[in-house]
């Protein structure tokens, strides 16, 4: 009776134990906003977060990367590693996606600057897959196996399960540059949907904001649930104006607004092209694929647009007047309110030739903001799955509630 009380009390504060490490503040009472510190790991405290590494390229810039937990559902690490970070730090090139491109790159684990003897180097194999098509993410694959990693004592982190669009507090850990700790550092916030329309050059629509203290370097590095450690997003654009919020004239400028924000992008979807631990582009539901989207004259498109005035009294509704080029046959295009309804394959055109492609429909009626959706397919015939809209294009737009500062236009009648 006594060795089965005992067994009660023992597993009673088992369950206590792990109570207390699930209720953890992974941010241990920082505040939102506030500056960014230095992980100190001499205690090992911070093992949680030994996978979040430094990415050293080529050409001597520095991002930040995450790796991967893609250990099956039994809990085995079978496959390769992978690191998740900013697909602008593998290629540069709006509209463009790529799938197993060649990259000379290393990364850096253990990347804590009070313990430097611990710090483990390993060369990047390949970027499995790399997109700046309405989204700024990058695969790549490390040259070791996940569970040679996790021997090693790097630790990899889980993707969220579903992304959340509301504001939630989150922690970034990253490697920025120019400071004197050179080594991951802890900054806190909350997180929310930036919307369809930003104001910013480079952000695509579905892009999460927040304002945690980040600098350069800080691309690539996770986002992460600040009580589950699950990465919520990926660091694409960092803030280039610090500026107080009541500064002279910011109040009343949307870029200037939108200039004092991080930005980042959910990589939740990435779920479904993992299998059995192997990162697989063209799965059922991941078809990650090449995509070469050139747009005519990105220097004339207009993030604001307005009605005009015909002579005759008439409003007249302004268009996209978009020009672009596919690899890519033919497209299928929509414009809607909320970018998130890309990914929902309904009210799309049918198939038309990419041959000097160009759209030049009507914005609105209704005013605010505009997301214009463009996916490129093989034939007339193809549908659009869930799996092909991850190479879905976005651009935002602004229509306005005020006529533009144009001149009448001139009616089409006869003298």
């Amino acid at each position: 009776m006594k060795y089965l009380s005992f067994l009660c009390f023992a597993g009673l504060m088992g369950l206590l134990a792990i109570s207390a490490v699930q209720a953890r503040d992974l941010g241990e009472g920082a505040v939102n906003d506030s500056p960014s510190r230095a992980l100190q790991n001499s205690e090992h405290f911070y093992e949680i977060w030994s996978g979040v590494g430094r990415l050293s390229l080529q050409s001597g810039e520095t991002c930040s990367a995450v790796l991967l937990d893609t250990r099956n559902r039994q809990g085995q690490a079978t496959g390769p590693a992978y690191l998740l970070t900013s697909g602008h730090c593998v290629l540069f090139q709006y509209g463009s996606a790529r799938t197993h491109l060649p990259l000379k790159a290393s990364v850096t684990f253990h990347y804590f600057h009070d313990t430097p003897q611990r710090k483990r180097r390993y060369a990047i194999r390949t970027a499995r897959w790399s997109s700046l098509v309405g989204t700024d993410l990058a695969v790549l694959e490390v040259d070791a196996t996940l569970a040679s990693l996790i021997q090693a004592g790097v630790n990899p982190l889980k993707l969220a399960s579903h992304q959340s669009y509301e504001s939630h507090d989150v922690l970034n850990i990253g490697a920025p540059v120019g400071f004197a700790e050179q080594g991951l550092r802890l900054s806190a916030c909350a997180e929310q949907t930036a919307g369809t329309f930003i104001d910013y050059p480079g952000v695509f629509p579905l892009a999460m904001r927040n304002r945690c203290d980040l600098r350069a370097g800080s691309s690539g590095s996770p986002m992460l649930n600040r009580g589950t450690n699950e990465i919520t997003g990926i660091v694409s654009k960092v803030i280039t104006s610090r500026m107080d919020p009541s500064s002279p004239g910011c109040e009343n400028s949307t870029s200037c607004e939108a200039a004092r924000f991080n930005y980042s992008y959910s990589a939740n979807f990435l779920h479904s092209c993992f299998i059995d631990g192997v990162f697989t582009s063209n799965g059922p539901d991941c078809s990650l694929e090449p995509v070469d989207l050139i747009v005519t004259a990105p220097w004339s498109f207009q993030s604001y647009v307005h009605r005009s005035q015909r002579e005759d009294g008439q409003i007249v509704l302004p268009t996209w007047e978009f020009g672009f080029s596919l690899e890519t046959p033919f497209y299928r295009y929509k414009a809607v309110r909320n970018a998130r309804d890309c990914k929902i394959p309904d009210n799309y055109s049918a198939a038309i030739d990419t041959t000097d492609a160009y759209i030049n429909t009507e914005i609105g009626p209704a005013n605010g903001a505009w997301s214009l959706c463009i996916i490129g397919v093989e034939n007339r015939q193809q549908n659009l799955t869930r799996a092909t809209l991850n190479n879905v294009f976005m651009q935002g737009v602004y229509l306005s509630a005020t006529l533009g500062n144009v001149e009448a236009i001139a009616t089409d009648s006869a003298p």
